[in-house]
């Protein structure tokens, strides 16, 4: 079997080129003919992916954080976003900061994820396909494998990837959730999901999930499963920053879905459009996307995971 890897050597903070020796070790231990490829650039995985599949890669080893695995996911497609390798598979080896999709899949991470190598099982999982308003104005389209959201969540993982500190992932995104919470207000936007409109006034954040958890493991989603075809829709509208304070560590237990002021929802297709000429940005994947008018529609089956 043709076996590719993608090695994001500063994933997780430099973590992965930490454990790179121990790691390629296994690697070749499991799998002697394997190739390697190291990104260089943000946006790199998704090009040598591509490369790989259309020279006939059955396997795709991604070897990083979510970031690094959404860009070696939307190399499973074309530009035009037809699929590449219809019969191949990712191999998740997650050595990044959140590494929130190996959450869902209840995979290892580190070093142990290796074994996932020597597993036979294969998951078939869905995607999320969205497009979206890039920084520059044009209309794009992208693939996310576990969580998109905008509003609140956007401006922390803007805030995350600024910063230069070398805690855990979990513990930067929370410093940041916690700055942005008590800086940031509402904005007001117009939902649809599946034709129907939401009831929706001044909104916080809205997280659109086929993973259970985001920003290094709060669950946003706690009904979420990956092959379900279908999308869950969290929505937080405007409640006072003492109150979000207080309860959020029931987001982090995934207990808040009763509480005032949330709204939950499962749909397939959801919309969302700003009533106002604000500008609000859109991350998935723990990556910073663009902004509004954005659609986000379930891709049933589109990714086989070997897990």
């Amino acid at each position: 079997m043709f076996t590719h890897a993608i090695v994001n050597p500063v994933a997780g903070r430099g973590r992965v080129r930490r454990l790179w020796p121990d790691l390629a070790t296994r690697l070749h231990d499991l799998v002697p003919d394997l190739t390697i490829e190291k990104t260089t650039a943000p946006g790199e995985a998704t090009t040598l992916t591509r490369t790989a599949l259309r020279e006939g890669a059955e396997r795709i080893v991604a070897v990083g954080g979510d970031g690094t695995l959404h860009e070696v996911v939307n190399g499973f497609f074309a530009t035009d976003g037809t699929p590449l390798g219809a019969s191949a598979c990712l191999v998740p080896i997650a050595c990044g900061s959140g590494t929130d999709f190996r959450r869902a899949l209840n995979v290892p991470t580190g070093i142990e994820a290796v074994q996932l190598l020597r597993s036979e099982r294969i998951r078939c999982v869905d995607l999320l396909r969205i497009e979206y308003v890039t920084e520059e104005g044009r209309r794009a389209h992208r693939y996310a494998v576990n969580i998109t959201s905008f509003g609140l969540t956007s401006r922390v993982v803007q805030a995350v990837q600024r910063s230069h500190g070398w805690g855990p992932g979990s513990l930067r995104y929370l410093t940041a959730l916690l700055r942005a919470l008590t800086a940031h207000g509402p904005f007001q936007a117009e939902l649809v999901l599946d034709g129907e409109p939401l009831d929706v006034s001044e909104i916080h954040l809205v997280a659109i999930a086929n993973g259970h958890s985001f920003g290094g493991g709060i669950r946003i989603a706690p009904q979420a499963q990956l092959d379900d075809g279908a999308l869950d829709v969290t929505i937080l509208h405007d409640v006072p920053a003492r109150s979000l304070l207080c309860r959020l560590p029931r987001f982090y237990r995934g207990t808040h879905s009763d509480l005032e002021g949330v709204t939950v929802a499962r749909g397939r297709r959801i919309t969302a459009r700003l009533r106002s000429d604000a500008s609000v940005g859109l991350e998935a994947d723990g990556e910073h996307l663009g902004h509004l008018p954005v659609t986000v529609e379930v891709v049933p089956d589109a990714l086989r995971v070997q897990c």
